[in-house]
């Protein structure tokens, strides 16, 4: 049974639900995905918890926080996660975001330098804006893009809707290499999403080189294959090593673009050494 802290976080506008597990011990924060939630972490927060105080928190628009009522730009999440570190006076955590969460904490650590120890990305929200060579193919690439948007949209309306158990079992299908647990959290998760963002957050297009150029903070960066939903192609992963001298890049075969749900293993390993070298802790 998890008895980690609970609580909500307030400002002005809004309000954001925050797990704590606790302890006098370096923070981490983690960041979850798009349609995610904070306890999509559980697995992570799990296994860290013994060596940090890992705080876990859902965006606007997800888990129980308020919803987010269009105020969902890229600079509405940094502002959060801010926010949240400041709300629990939290001196350089460490960061862990996957896709939305992972190009949220990349632009929050390029915008304040020392803000936090080190950073963790998995799959993070970067796709190359590459320049059509016809006004033909550029049409037919917004075509492709909104079709796998509506497609995204229908899948998570399909998933709120459904009976539990069918919903389940369509999580399973889709994700076989998932655990039991882990499926279960992904369908809570969407069910609690607000479905308004989908309005919103697909449309941005983060421009990742403006912000990797301005990174000074030692950060993992977890790749998945493209051909299994990954986002980062490799082609974008090199220039990120070459543009960041502070980026460490690991590969990670076999897997799509949820890296920990479909190998904990290989996911964890990489975190591990990587949190020897920054922390000098031993997992």
């Amino acid at each position: 049974m998890i008895t980690w802290q609970e609580g909500d976080i307030f400002d002005e506008s809004k309000r954001l639900h925050y797990y704590r597990t606790g302890g006098i011990k370096p923070p981490v924060v983690m960041v979850h995905g798009f349609t995610d939630n904070a306890l999509y972490w559980t697995g992570v927060a799990q296994t860290l918890q013994g060596a940090y105080d890992v705080i876990m928190y859902d965006a606007r628009g997800h888990g129980t926080s308020d919803r987010a009522k269009g105020q969902f730009s890229e600079q509405d999440r940094v502002d959060d996660l801010l926010l949240v570190i400041q709300a629990l006076n939290l001196e350089q955590p460490g960061l862990i975001g996957h896709s939305m969460g992972a190009a949220t904490i990349a632009s929050a650590i390029a915008q304040q330098p020392g803000l936090a120890r080190w950073a963790v990305l998995e799959d993070p929200a970067w796709m190359d804006i590459s320049i059509p060579a016809s006004a033909h193919e550029a049409a037919k690439m917004v075509q492709e893009y909104y079709i796998h948007i509506e497609s995204w949209r229908e899948w998570v309306t399909a998933l709120q809707v459904a009976p539990w158990e069918q919903a389940l079992q369509w999580l399973r299908n889709k994700s076989p290499r998932w655990s039991e647990t882990d499926a279960e959290r992904s369908l809570c998760a969407r069910r609690q999403f607000e479905m308004d963002l989908f309005d919103i957050f697909p449309r941005e297009r983060i421009e990742w080189r403006e912000v990797v150029n301005r990174i000074t903070t030692p950060f993992l960066l977890l790749t998945a294959e493209v051909s299994q939903g990954g986002v980062v192609t490799p082609q974008i992963a090199q220039k990120v090593v070459k543009m960041a001298p502070v980026c460490r890049w690991v590969h990670i075969s076999g897997v799509g673009h949820s890296i920990r749900f479909d190998d904990f293993e290989a996911y964890f390993e990489a975190v591990k050494t990587f949190l020897g070298d920054m922390d000098k802790v031993y997992l």
